[in-house]
């Protein structure tokens, strides 16, 4: 499936490196999951097929910087943050962009202070219709077909999960939303879809669980308002709104967990209300999952085959998708979350992100002796430069140059075997 490439995404964007390594995967091994296998000396390091910008994140910041290429007179505002990466974000304000709301969400920029003439640009994850409704009473149409081929900057994959709750909410089903609660775009999707139905919001299986048990009656009503109460949409009665679901996801979940969270969803209706009745009650939403994240998972997981001792993935740390990638990595070897090269202190030190901490962390002695095997990944908001500099700040701890990454580069092969792509 091929996707449009953006003209106006920067070229400092770029780096050498990984770009010279997605020119090889152009010409060799194009269908194939296996990793891209750069031989730096002793030091081998794997990259997965998929990694980095995907087709919204790039559609996104071509956006931006089309904007600001056309009212260079105008005062521009993002919503929010465009995409997770810290690199980026401030570029966008070293150009004369403002946010109007922080990173926790807080207004910066008054809406009495926003006029009509101002362009406001919608972020990759959508907003809510409390927030276009703000821009309204400052003058900003977003509804005009200009606003939104210009400046709403919503990854159509997330459009999409929007457009199907609609339809399945117009059909009676209550949408269950697969994700992280005060998440950008899950907030934005709860917005638009409790519009047209009732809504509520799960984390994770194990919340999925706790939802079918109330389904099957094994918990009580006050417990599981006690749980769930905030997470759903005004009006939501679980004593009546539970009887038809349906399961969309925030797009950047890992999507062996939003089909697990579906699964167990479905088993409690085929359980209450019997096989011939399931689709009454249960609806199968396949269609939401984003391509991008089912790619750049399976890419991860296929990476794991190769057994590198130790994984660094590159990304920001508020970041969903990269956190997945992450969670996938650690599973089966030392991984450490780095924004940037900046956190690789030394040698012998890296401060990384502990997610289940939620803070930055140092860990001493993380890096293997030669010879060894290092699985380098980053995030699909992540700029290729960030994870370019990355692979060569780790080959100089080991003693490498530029040339000795030039001579790897001229030697990339495939780590097979493993699965083709679907």
């Amino acid at each position: 499936m091929a996707f449009k490439q953006f003209d106006r995404v920067p070229n400092h964007y770029a780096g050498e490196i990984i770009q010279q390594i997605k020119n090889f995967r152009q010409e060799e091994g194009k269908r194939s999951l296996a990793p891209t296998r750069l031989t730096i000396g002793q030091l081998e390091v794997l990259v997965p097929r998929h990694f980095g910008f995907c087709f919204g994140v790039e559609r996104a910041i071509h956006m931006a910087f089309s904007a600001l290429e056309r009212h260079p007179d105008r005062d521009i505002h993002l919503v929010n943050e465009i995409i997770h990466n810290p690199l980026v974000n401030d570029d966008l304000r070293t150009r004369g962009i403002r946010f109007l709301y922080d990173s926790d969400g807080q207004r910066q920029v008054p809406e009495k202070s926003l006029s009509g003439d101002d362009v406001v640009l919608i972020p990759a994850f959508g907003t809510t219709l409390e927030i276009e409704a703000s821009l309204h009473r400052s003058g900003v149409d977003t509804s005009s077909v200009s606003f939104r081929e210009n400046y709403d900057t919503t990854c159509p994959f997330v459009s999409k999960v929007w457009d199907r709750g609609e339809e399945l909410g117009r059909e009676g089903f209550t949408i269950i939303i697969h994700g992280k609660f005060g998440h950008e775009e899950t907030q934005a999707t709860h917005s638009h879809t409790e519009q047209h139905t009732r809504t509520l919001v799960v984390r994770d299986a194990e919340e999925a669980s706790r939802v079918a048990d109330y389904i099957m009656g094994r918990t009580s009503q006050d417990a599981f308002v006690a749980e769930f109460g905030g997470k759903w949409s005004q009006g939501f009665d679980p004593a009546t709104d539970l009887d038809r679901v349906a399961v969309v996801n925030q797009t950047t979940m890992l999507a062996e967990e939003t089909q697990q969270v579906a699964g167990i969803l479905r088993e409690a209706m085929r359980d209450r209300f019997g096989e011939d009745h399931i689709d009454e009650h249960f609806a199968d939403t396949n269609d939401t999952l984003c391509y991008a994240t089912n790619w750049n998972q399976n890419a991860t997981k296929a990476l794991l085959d190769a057994e590198p001792d130790v994984a660094v993935i590159v990304g920001g740390y508020n970041s969903s998708n990269t956190a997945h990638l992450v969670e996938i990595c650690e599973t089966v070897m030392p991984s450490f979350l780095i924004s940037s090269a900046e956190e690789l202190l030394s040698p012998d030190q890296i401060r990384h992100f502990d997610l289940g901490a939620k803070t930055t962390t140092v860990t001493d002695a993380w890096r293997p002796q030669l010879p060894t095997r290092l699985a380098v990944t980053s995030g699909a908001s992540c700029p290729d430069v960030l994870m370019n500099s990355v692979v060569e700040k780790i080959a100089s701890f080991y003693g490498y140059d530029q040339g000795d990454i030039m001579a790897g580069l001229s030697s990339l092969s495939l780590h097979e075997p493993t699965a083709d792509v679907v």
